[in-house]
């Protein structure tokens, strides 16, 4: 039989409604997709569950959706009802979106971890059930060296007595869009981090069980928000795994779901349908009439709203190639690149893909966050950066190298006045230990000079430490162009480019520079980037 558990994603439930038009996210099409029965005939038994901050008062509401809070309490009610539903030879097949995929692959992370209790022990005794279950989760929450052993208190599926529960229950399939894993305070808001306390969420499981026959993971490849930021699995050295990451276009919500014009989601929704089918899950016949995936669909904004006020942080995702079609690179993204939407125009162009012999030039505009250059560089390569014209802060005119400190006339105040905000961030960061807080009005990178030309390789670098569970963000490498400079990345990734100001206040900056990226050797004394 098969038992599959749906988790949805923040604030989301089967009710939601964009301007009155019902807009459920995948999770909830899925479910409601699933066929009563298997191909043999066999019932397929299925539990929904609603996001994090869609119940209880407002409170509840705000801080689940803002926070994670609650996404504990998620992942113990998926526990209860597999355990009481699972009995041995059952498939089990997870699947979530956002936050509710977090949810999915920490339940599967508890079960590999723990094991999966047999309920029907417990003679329906709720208070005993949920004494049990609360205890499991406090033994995941530990990580003990020794996992719980089968007994007549905590008795787990496929162990005997004395035996432990850990790494015996399979399961099949774990399906998921878009997985969020940053919980608690966002660090954007700085000394209110202090409030929140990151340890209690570093005991989920990041990383792909080998109890896991087959995990899917859909990624958004424009999701811009800094508190989105990916949770990819991780397998540990010399795993073998049948594992797909693949990327979609769009953000969060247009590969999850949770718009009315569903367009790109529906790719997402499709091909993780078409995914579990092939391992053995049944759904409705009907299907194909109702989703309509489409490459010209409505590539959404996410940031808006409250989000406006916070950093974001583009994606690190591979190239955009024929080469990554289908493995890492879902085929509707080239064909939105390849073909774009009259509505909303070019998608990805890409440039140059790095590869040396080579060189390509683009313009770097004053005004945007975050110029997207197309440009991908390759690790190991070395690449000469060279730029020249002039841009405007306001009324102060700069070069790529910048404004130095030494020169202020009356008009760049605000320049040292940032530069005196940004000496006391600096302090605050090492005080609370929180290095991604921002004050406002200082320089998006305090060591670099105000209004120079600074690069951005979205590559997640990772710590020579990395380990399976850890929970990113990985810092990407961040390094000044100025009007000249060789950098050879560490690794993979396509090249941002902005003018170093102050994240506020970018509206009121003008013009650009021609920057030029060709391959070939260091010159003498030429460094890498910092992080």
């Amino acid at each position: 039989m098969n038992i599959i558990v749906c988790c949805d994603g923040t604030w989301n439930t089967p009710n939601d409604l964009e301007n009155g038009v019902p807009s459920p996210t995948n999770v909830v099409k899925l479910y409601n997709a699933l066929a009563p029965n298997d191909a043999e005939g066999a019932p397929q038994k299925s539990y929904y569950h609603p996001g994090v901050g869609s119940e209880g008062n407002w409170r509840d509401r705000i801080l689940g959706g803002s926070t994670g809070k609650g996404l504990n309490r998620n992942i113990k009610n998926a526990y209860c009802w597999l355990a009481g539903t699972y009995q041995p030879g059952d498939k089990i097949w997870l699947f979530g979106f956002s936050r509710g995929a977090y949810t999915a692959r920490s339940l599967g992370g508890m079960i590999s971890r723990c094991g999966l209790l047999d309920l029907s022990t417990y003679d329906d005794d709720a208070r005993r059930i949920w004494d049990a279950v609360d205890e499991v989760f406090d033994i995941y929450r530990m990580k003990p060296e020794q996992p719980p052993v089968s007994s007549d208190r905590l008795y787990f599926h496929n162990a005997n007595l004395g035996e432990p529960g850990a790494k015996k229950t399979p399961i099949r399939f774990i399906g998921v869009w878009d997985t969020v894993g940053s919980l608690g305070i966002p660090d954007d808001l700085g000394i209110l981090n202090l409030l929140d306390f990151r340890g209690r969420h570093e005991f989920h499981d990041a990383g792909l069980s080998t109890i896991v026959a087959t995990a899917c993971h859909a990624l958004a490849i424009d999701e811009m928000r800094q508190n989105f930021i990916p949770t990819l699995w991780t397998l540990e050295p010399g795993q073998q795994a049948d594992l797909k990451q693949v990327w979609f276009a769009g953000a969060h919500g247009d590969v999850g779901g949770g718009y009315a014009h569903a367009g790109l989601s529906d790719i997402a929704l499709k091909w993780m349908i078409d995914e579990a089918r092939e391992e053995g899950l049944e759904f409705r016949p009907d299907l194909d009439t109702q989703i309509n995936p489409h490459h010209h669909g409505v590539l959404h904004n996410s940031v808006s709203g409250f989000f406006r006020r916070l950093k974001t942080r583009p994606r690190s995702f591979p190239l955009l190639s024929a080469d990554n079609k289908g493995t890492l690179v879902h085929e509707s993204v080239l064909a939105r690149r390849d073909d774009p939407p009259l509505l909303q125009g070019e998608y990805r162009t890409l440039n140059w893909d790095g590869r040396a012999p080579g060189s390509c030039r683009v313009r770097v505009y004053a005004k945007p966050h975050w110029n997207w250059t197309g440009i991908y560089l390759r690790a190991g390569t070395t690449y000469k950066l060279s730029a020249e014209g002039e841009w405007l802060d306001k009324s102060v005119r700069a070069g790529p190298d910048g404004v130095g400190l030494g020169i202020y006339p009356l008009g760049r105040l605000a320049h040292l006045l940032g530069t005196l905000i940004g000496l006391v961030e600096r302090g605050f960061r090492a005080l609370i230990g929180n290095h991604r807080m921002d004050a406002p009005g200082s320089r998006r990178h305090e060591d670099l000079p105000w209004f120079s030309l600074v690069g951005l390789v979205a590559n997640d670098q990772k710590p020579a430490r990395h380990a399976g569970s850890r929970i990113p963000p990985f810092p990407h490498e961040t390094f000044l162009i100025g009007s000249e400079r060789h950098f050879t990345p560490t690794e993979d990734g396509y090249l941002y480019c902005f003018a170093n100001d102050a994240w506020q206040c970018y509206n009121n900056n003008h013009g650009s520079v021609r920057l030029t990226v060709s391959a070939g050797a260091p010159a003498d004394g030429a460094s890498s980037g910092t992080k």
